[in-house]
């Protein structure tokens, strides 16, 4: 096998030099892959939450139909998780070898196993979408019927640009260029903040603003396309994205250079790969969201108080998501690297170095949920009647036992990293189904519906003791080693 000495000695332009994250300090590495990946997925997210800022001021059943049309959308994403998933683990160890033509290989298949996935994903999105949000519920508010189609005619028709984006940034992910994918990211955002109220409103009202000498609103004229504007935001944000990341690995201003004949070609092989690599992470993901969806439903029977608690700790619980996996995605990368490097103990280290570091962090944000849990529960429920007072007391207490929580959470989320880096993913879904499905559903679903717990505070208990167990059971087949020697 050929192995390339360097990532852009085959094409013309100025080359990047190449991260090599198989030698120097793993402290180093991992912060600096973990911090711009952690803003990264804060900025991904924040697409979403910038659509729902707009659209909560057009009307509350847009709001609805954008919700309705997310809850479909996560379980197509779940499509592009596992071929991610999949694809990056093959990049990372190709790219550590120094095998840079196997790693553009790989990455031009990539591409196109996504964009024939995202295809189909459009056509039956275009096709079922009325059917499917009429099943869900929407056909009891034929206007909340109509917005969500409207912007699901937008959205799934841009299925394959999206997907396609999203290949180009496993790409930077596998290669270990962080910085680049953060700045990416980060233009997706603000072009997508920028656009939307243009998009939607008929006129944008920009000020007062004194310090800036704007003692009046500036009044600007929009295209006033409704809930449609923010589905063509979110598209045109992708694709200049799109067209930028694509010239960074064109022009080689990554540190990776490939050429359009990469993307040109597709190998049934190298997709099997990636879909055993990338089917059991992504069944743990989807039985993680079904399971939530259960419990999410067992506790609304306790009422407005504890479910709109609940509501506060999932927002705050998805921000610390966000420190947790952007650490395990620097993880995958340096294991994955570290590994086509042949050099696995160091792959063992970066793991153990993910454990202290993830164990420290949850431990300070624990305490602070523990002891600022009053302080927080009044920032997000500041009135004073019974119902305000109600959810303000539930919210102190679920955040205090969530300071329990997320420890074992932390844990389990970063005992994935070493299988997800090596390929070696099936004891990820192992863990999930005795966790969660024989654990943590059991347990609370039986209490709730069939025991008629009065008091739901064993909920969050149970959700920690099934984080423990999964975690402990990742470590323990961590430690056999099977995940050094897996071939891929």
């Amino acid at each position: 096998m050929a192995v390339d000495s360097d990532p852009n000695h085959t094409e013309a332009g100025p080359p990047r030099a190449r991260q090599d994250l198989t030698t120097g300090s793993i402290w180093r590495h991992m912060v600096n892959l973990a911090v711009p990946s952690a803003l990264t997925n804060l900025m991904s997210y924040s697409t979403t939450f910038v659509d729902m800022i707009w659209l909560g001021r057009l009307s509350p059943k847009a709001i609805a139909a954008v919700a309705i049309y997310n809850y479909f959308w996560f379980m197509f994403a779940l499509l592009n998780m596992v071929i991610g998933n999949g694809s990056v683990a093959l990049m990372s160890r190709a790219y550590g070898a120094g095998d840079y033509e196997e790693c553009r290989r790989v990455f031009g298949q990539t591409f196109m196993f996504k964009l024939i996935v995202a295809l189909i994903v459009a056509g039956g999105g275009l096709v079922g979408q009325r059917w499917a949000f009429s099943v869900f519920g929407a056909k009891d508010d034929l206007e909340v019927l109509e917005l969500a189609v409207a912007y699901g005619a937008v959205m799934f028709a841009a299925t394959p640009l999206m997907f396609s984006t999203f290949t180009l940034k496993t790409g930077f992910r596998a290669i270990g260029d962080m910085k680049n994918l953060f700045y990416i990211s980060l233009a997706t955002m603000i072009i997508n903040l920028v656009l939307d109220p243009f998009l939607i409103f008929t006129q944008v009202f920009i000020g007062p603003i004194p310090w800036l000498g704007m003692q009046h609103a500036l009044v600007l004229p929009g295209l006033g396309l409704g809930i449609q504007g923010a589905a063509w935001g979110t598209v045109i944000a992708f694709a200049v994205v799109f067209v930028v990341a694509l010239l960074y690995f064109f022009n080689g201003w990554t540190f990776l250079r490939v050429k359009p004949r990469h993307f040109l070609d597709l190998s049934w092989q190298t997709a099997r790969k990636i879909i055993a690599i990338g089917v059991p992470p992504g069944g743990a993901n989807f039985l993680q969201h079904i399971a939530s969806m259960l419990i999410g439903s067992a506790i609304m029977t306790y009422g407005t108080a504890v479910f709109a608690a609940q509501g506060v700790s999932q927002i705050l619980i998805r921000l610390i998501r966000v420190m947790i996996m952007g650490t395990n995605i620097s993880l995958i990368t340096l294991v994955g690297q570290n590994l086509g490097a042949k050099n696995p103990r160091r792959a063992e280290l970066c793991q153990l170095y993910a454990y202290i570091l993830i164990s420290g962090l949850m431990l300070v944000v624990g305490g602070i949920f523990f002891f600022g849990a009053p302080w927080i529960a009044r920032a997000f429920v500041p009135g004073s009647d019974a119902v305000s007072v109600a959810t303000y007391d539930w919210v102190v207490t679920i955040l205090r036992i969530n300071a329990f929580v997320l420890l074992p959470f932390g844990l389990m989320q970063i005992a994935r990293g070493a299988f997800q880096g090596s390929g070696y993913t099936r004891p990820t879904l192992i863990a999930t189904l005795i966790g969660t499905c024989l654990i943590q559903l059991p347990i609370v679903l039986g209490g709730v519906r069939l025991m008629k717990l009065a008091d739901p505070r064993f909920i969050w208990w149970v959700e920690a003791g099934s984080y423990a167990v999964a975690a402990v059971i990742l470590y323990l087949v961590f430690k056999r080693g099977k995940w050094k020697t897996h071939r891929v």
